[in-house]
């Protein structure tokens, strides 16, 4: 067991994992917090379950403890040492950032049903910019998709709308998010691995 990639980020570090081990097998060597074993407990998909163990095997990797990584009442991750975290999964991959200032990161399958659901959470702009090719939408709109989901998890906050209050520039690299008097601008990393888009915004 081993991490597939290590990558320097201007934000951080991004640390990917891809899921090809058995639940057992992703158990070994862990020391998991009666916390982690609970929310362990509670899972019912083998892939919910295979994505936790595989997060705390980058930390384990990385000489982090599970007893240092907390959630607070948003759900929100942090680490004991102070260090920035944001944590994602999809299918057979798990992604893990860390960093010095605030960010969160997203990783997410191209899949065709993203094109259904698209006027949930892109704006007019957004959907006006939208490629014509049926493969150019899809990775388009989960590119918007995907930088959003980090987007919110560097939010300490459970009312954003994805449609309302946040806008993806797609071409430059960058985001908006307003709500209210609140106003922030954003940028992002994008990768892609096999069929699967990862953001990491900053």
């Amino acid at each position: 067991m081993a991490l597939v990639k290590e990558i320097e980020v201007e934000s951080g570090t991004l640390y990917v994992w891809h899921i090809t081990e058995s639940v057992e097998e992703l158990e070994t060597w862990l020391e998991l917090s009666a916390f982690s074993q609970a929310r362990l407990l509670k899972m019912k998909s083998v892939n919910h379950q295979k994505a936790f163990l595989a997060v705390r095997q980058v930390l384990r990797q990385l000489n982090i403890a599970d007893t240092d990584l907390t959630y607070n009442e948003n759900g929100k991750p942090s680490l004991s040492s102070g260090v920035h975290i944001s944590i994602s999964h999809s299918f057979d991959y798990a992604v893990v950032v860390m960093s010095e200032q605030n960010v969160g990161v997203d990783i997410e399958l191209i899949r065709d049903k993203i094109v259904r659901l698209s006027s949930k959470f892109c704006n007019e702009r957004e959907l006006r910019f939208t490629p014509t090719g049926y493969l150019k939408k899809m990775e388009y709109l989960t590119e918007i998709w995907s930088v959003k989901e980090a987007l919110f998890k560097m939010c300490n906050s459970r009312s954003l709308s994805f449609a309302q209050d946040m806008d993806v520039n797609v071409e430059q690299r960058q985001a908006k998010i307003s709500q209210g008097d609140f106003r922030v601008e954003l940028k992002y990393h994008l990768f892609r691995l096999e069929d699967y888009v990862l953001v990491v915004s900053y």
